[in-house]
């Protein structure tokens, strides 16, 4: 049934931790060998020549900072285990000071297709609180450096709500607008416990959701009007440069998925790695999937609304009938009542979220999940 395979690969490595960050990841080098072991060991355990591999993912972490001796390996390996012949991207994570020549001739030769920059802001007093290594002049140095190699798919991050002003965010979205980018991702700051940057704002965001979502409304129309697209709440793209990989997500696709905390969903079964490197590194193949679920249809079909909605074009009804056998109003007993009061639009055989409303999408996916076959 699933004829489209995606690859995720987690490398946790860092120079440094930002202030932000709750991702598994780590700043000890001196592991990469057993890590890099264990990743490889696991990707032969788990190796699949049957299933067309479409897009790949390394993400973390730092994948740069891993470096082109690992990347190399590790590419290697893909192409051992899994049939890469059908791939149409490949993606990697990259920081401004890991951004080498080396490692862009490495990536290059691997055939990496797309790169992906933690810029987050211009404004080199945010990015020095947040516990960023680069200042803005180191990311444009590496962009164009990347973008003298030959890459000309090139996504940059971006946050609302940094400790900073609402003119240094839009300040940050205007700049990066003309940018050599042709996609471009905007999240919203989120505070975890445990991390630098909640203790110094004592749990509480930096700017209300309302101020917030007034930037995130702002930040859209600068991003349109320089012919970025959003075609998923928090991604806008120029013509044809989506990211497949993340849409393959959205779409409710298949993927493997290998490294600490990485999460995979393979036919029907959904798993997600241990959460700790040290604890990857650490136990037996076997036991490294903390976490294994079968997905039952019902469920599938929740994900398929809830994953989908996510886009700016929607889902398709007749999709959601057909794969789930079930008519998607009558599923969710709360979608009538969405539709009737604007919070989700009917046209045709796409149902969707209206645009100004994506900034509370949130709360419209949570009633129609709790709704489910009410």
């Amino acid at each position: 049934m699933y004829k489209k395979y995606s690859i995720y690969i987690h490398i946790p490595f860092c120079k440094a931790r930002c202030s932000y960050c709750a991702f598994v990841s780590c700043t000890d080098l001196s592991v990469a060998e057993s890590y890099f072991s264990k990743l490889f060991a696991e990707m032969d355990r788990y190796a699949d020549k049957t299933k067309p591999i479409y897009t790949i993912y390394l993400g973390g972490g730092t994948p740069s900072y891993a470096g082109a001796y690992w990347l190399d390996k590790i590419f290697a390996k893909l192409n051992e285990c899994f049939d890469l012949s059908h791939i149409e991207e490949i993606t990697v994570e990259c920081n401004p000071e890991s951004t080498t020549d080396q490692l862009l001739t490495c990536l290059h030769n691997c055939g990496v297709t797309r790169l992906s920059f933690g810029l987050q802001s211009v404004n080199d007093g945010t990015l020095k609180r947040i516990g960023r290594l680069h200042g803005y002049k180191d990311f444009t140095e590496a962009l164009y450096k990347a973008v003298s190699h030959g890459f000309a798919n090139i996504n940059a991050d971006l946050i609302i709500g940094l400790p900073e002003s609402h003119a240094d965010f839009i300040r940050t979205v205007c700049t990066a607008a003309v940018l050599p980018l042709n996609h471009i991702s905007l999240y919203a700051l989120e505070l975890h416990r445990g991390t630098s940057l909640y203790a110094d704002a004592n749990g509480k965001n930096f700017f209300s959701d309302d101020e917030q979502a007034d930037m995130y409304d702002e930040a859209a129309e600068i991003l349109s009007k320089h012919g970025f697209k959003r075609y998923e709440i928090s991604n806008f793209a120029k013509v044809n440069c989506e990211c497949k990989h993340n849409l393959h997500y959205w779409r409710e696709g298949r993927y493997f998925a290998f490294g600490a905390s990485a999460s995979g969903f393979v036919d029907n079964m959904r798993f997600t790695n241990c959460m700790s490197v040290s604890d990857y590194i650490d136990k037996p193949i076997e036991l490294l999937r903390e976490s294994c679920e079968q997905i039952d249809v019902a469920e599938e079909a929740n994900e398929f609304a809830m994953l989908g909605l996510r886009l700016d074009d929607g889902i398709s009804l007749s999709e959601f009938e057909k794969r789930f056998g079930a008519d998607f109003m009558k599923f969710f007993s709360a979608a009538k009542s969405l539709v009737g009061r604007g919070l989700l639009i009917c046209r045709g055989d796409r149902l969707q979220v209206p645009r100004d409303k994506f900034y509370v999408i949130n709360s419209i996916l949570s009633e129609l999940w709790h709704s489910q076959n009410e």
